[in-house]
């Protein structure tokens, strides 16, 4: 009985001292102008060192667009997987982007390449952009999001594919150029088009 009673006392006298504590602090901010000015330093002296290690983490995660471009043709240069080794390809693609994020922003752009990799044969490739955005780490995020932008773009539409072919076929079935028709033509196309009025 004697430790319990001891360990409620010794509860109660921390509990008390952290409330004067609490108080103490709250009177100083409130009435003291130095108290307050020391604070606000402090706080924009944090405020400035969080901002200086994100700008330095962006430094350090910064990919060149020409490096993108580049890991983007050799991937596009690559031979297409088969369909029976996809699922494979697929799970080893997604273990290597995580191994090479883990190890740090000097291997964020491999990871996203491997990521990317496991994206241009997935069935469901908005589905894995979703799932990519909850569990892959911001900047490889963001890489894979700039590469996908970048092979969108390189390549043409589905509409201007179709276009094109649209065009060079017309240009196979041009007709020479004919002057206006002939009284002739249109008195033949009237009696086409009004019975009636055939003699």
């Amino acid at each position: 009985m004697a430790s319990k009673t001891t360990v409620l006392t010794a509860a109660a006298v921390v509990a008390t001292g952290a409330v004067a504590y609490a108080v103490y602090f709250d009177y100083k901010r409130r009435n003291d102008a130095e108290f307050r000015r020391k604070l606000r330093k402090e706080k924009k002296r944090v405020t400035k060192s969080v901002q200086q290690s994100k700008l330095e983490e962006e430094k350090s995660t910064a990919v060149n667009p020409e490096e993108l471009r580049q890991a983007l043709q050799a991937i596009k240069n690559e031979p297409m997987v088969p369909i029976e080794e996809r699922e494979q390809f697929f799970m080893s693609q997604i273990a290597l982007g995580e191994q090479m994020a883990a190890q740090g922003p000097s291997f964020y752009l491999p990871a996203a390449i491997a990521f990317f990799r496991a994206l241009r044969i997935y069935p469901a490739p908005a589905e894995l952009i979703g799932i990519y955005q909850s569990t892959v780490s911001p900047p490889v995020f963001k890489l894979v999001i700039e590469m996908t932008n970048m092979d969108v773009s390189s390549s043409p539409s589905p509409a201007a594919r179709s276009a094109q072919l649209a065009r060079d076929d017309s240009l196979d079935d041009i007709s020479p150029v004919r002057g206006p028709p002939s009284e002739a033509s249109s008195q033949e196309w009237d009696k086409v088009t009004d019975p009636g009025s055939q003699p």
